[in-house]
């Protein structure tokens, strides 16, 4: 496969054609089913209403909602006018909310009211008037409000504009035109808007889908968080470029009408972070049978244990089952595994870069090349990210003078290409002299009967500088206990890779795309220790 020359919305617009008439998008919760031409049509609805709104080529236009169909249309129409889409999690605080609006210089938001009652709409009203950009408020209702437009009268707006001015605003579209601005999680400081352009998205969504098998046949179950690239150009652009339906079973993550759904629509491809899928594996409704449809798709957002990769393909039957490693700032996939991987390589490893990438190991401190098999930090080059939104100096930090891009992640590759994450350089814990990954401490214990989840994480200690404990959530029924767990790390690992605590959970601090906070981790047990 060549690097597709062209907009994201040309190519789009070819798949809408030449699969009109097939299943594109289906909302189970919300009794939405369209096909590919009805879908396109709305697109065309929204883009239309847009420009009557005054929405121009380059202007940044947020959209703040759970899992609805009508952020998939905004987010398309917002391609195909020229303008640039800022996702924002739903669950943000105001504080966050306004940090991104005015960050992008946002000329419009298009909303919900809130997940709960009206927090997002008075939420933006409140900040409207110390946002000058800010002109329009569009909201997904179907109750009017004073001061903002229903987002059935944007769409009625623009019914009689003509046709030519839509078609010309496609065309003025270059390939390397910002289309969109992704916010980090911001982890550290203020979050930072990742400026992603048509090629990079466009690209790495079709050779994803090549390397995955995604053909138009395909069912794919989509309820990763929209807000994240996962969940809007993993699986939703990377689908429909493919010609294959999205069925969205909810519009935040609901394991019951989740797997219900995937029976009902007979979904082919199941997508999310290890502990989501793991939620569903142990849910009541699951069954082994009503996921016989399900072959593919990807683990991704966490390295996912081996033992759980093991189960997902030998014994619930997700034969074809990828694992994918991707960061925003590379415009979503790096390496995937493939379908016809050897299983040790498919439970193992990240799998193999893209076509689309290259990717080395460097010597963090020294720049220098690393030679396979040894542990670095992973660079990679190839469709990146265009910059920091109005920060160059970040942008510098992270993306050299020959153009790699410096992950900040830990890991290997061998000879044939296969990648390994071994951890995040900052999360590396330095003990008693010795560096320590937690995955590898993880992997032990996560071996052991009765064990559902563990993070082992390293933190700042009053005494000792610096201290490593693992806090494990245990399967119901397991009488494993703390002395159980110290005894049999000591028979597997040096004795300085023994954590010295060890505590039973019953969760764990997490984003809303099923990510562990380990920052959180370390703050908690810096008061719990102390």
């Amino acid at each position: 496969m060549e690097i597709a020359q062209k907009a994201i919305s040309s190519a789009i617009g070819d798949a809408a054609r030449r699969y009109a008439d097939e299943d594109a998008l289906i909302h189970t919760d919300a009794g939405f089913r369209y096909n590919y031409s009805l879908l396109w049509w709305e697109v065309e609805r929204a883009a239309r209403g847009m420009i009557r709104m005054g929405i121009e080529k380059g202007d940044k236009v947020a959209l703040w909602a759970a899992n609805i169909p009508e952020w998939i249309i905004a987010q398309m129409a917002l391609i195909r006018i020229g303008a640039v889409y800022v996702p924002v999690d739903p669950s943000a605080d105001q504080e966050d909310v306004r940090f991104i609006l005015a960050q992008s210089d946002a000329k419009a938001v298009i909303m919900t009211r809130g997940l709960y009652e009206e927090e997002h709409l008075e939420a933006v009203l409140n900040m409207k008037g110390g946002l000058p950009l800010l002109q329009n408020v569009v909201l997904i209702s179907v109750e009017g409000h004073p001061d903002v437009l229903l987002w059935s009268e944007m769409l009625e707006s623009g019914d009689d504009l003509n046709s030519r001015i839509l078609q010309e605003r496609e065309r003025e579209i270059d390939p390397e035109d910002p289309v969109a601005i992704m916010y980090t999680s911001g982890t550290t400081g203020k979050p930072k808007g990742v400026v992603l352009d048509h090629l990079g998205i466009l690209n790495k969504s079709l050779f994803s889908g090549e390397r995955q098998g995604i053909v138009p046949k395909d069912r794919l179950c989509l309820f990763f968080p929209l807000f994240h690239m996962f969940g809007n150009t993993c699986i939703a652009l990377c689908g429909l470029l493919s010609g294959a339906a999205l069925v969205m079973p909810c519009t935040t993550y609901d394991p019951e009408k989740i797997l219900k759904a995937i029976t009902r629509e007979k979904c082919t491809a199941i997508y999310g972070s290890p502990g989501m899928i793991a939620g569903l594996l142990e849910h009541p409704l699951f069954t082994r049978k009503r996921w016989q449809s399900v072959t593919k798709g990807i683990v991704g957002g966490a390295a996912p244990p081996h033992a759980f990769m093991r189960k997902l393909i030998r014994e619930v039957g997700v034969s074809d089952i990828t694992i994918g490693y991707g960061i925003t700032e590379t415009s979503s996939w790096i390496t995937m595994t493939d379908p016809g991987d050897p299983l040790d390589k498919r439970v193992s490893t990240m799998g193999r870069p893209l076509k689309c990438n290259r990717v080395k190991i460097v010597d963090h401190a020294t720049g220098d090349e690393m030679p396979n098999n040894t542990q670095g930090e992973l660079c990679v080059k190839g469709l990146l990210m265009k910059s920091y939104h109005k920060m160059p100096e970040e942008t510098a930090k992270v993306i050299d003078g020959e153009g790699w891009f410096h992950s900040g992640d830990m890991g290997e590759m061998d000879e044939k290409g296969y990648v390994k994450i071994t951890g995040r350089i900052k999360d590396l814990i330095l003990r008693h002299g010795v560096e320590i990954r937690p995955s590898e401490v993880e992997e032990v214990i996560f071996s052991m009967p009765g064990v559902a989840e563990v993070q082992v994480f390293g933190f700042s200690h009053h005494k000792t500088g610096r201290e490593m404990a693992a806090w494990i959530k245990l399967k119901p029924g397991s009488a494993l206990g703390e002395d159980d767990v110290v005894r049999f790390l000591r028979k597997k690992v040096e004795p300085d890779k023994v954590p010295k605590y060890v505590k039973f959970v019953s969760e764990y601090p997490m984003t809303r795309t099923g990510k562990v906070q380990k920052r959180k981790l370390k703050e908690m047990a810096e008061q719990e220790y102390s």
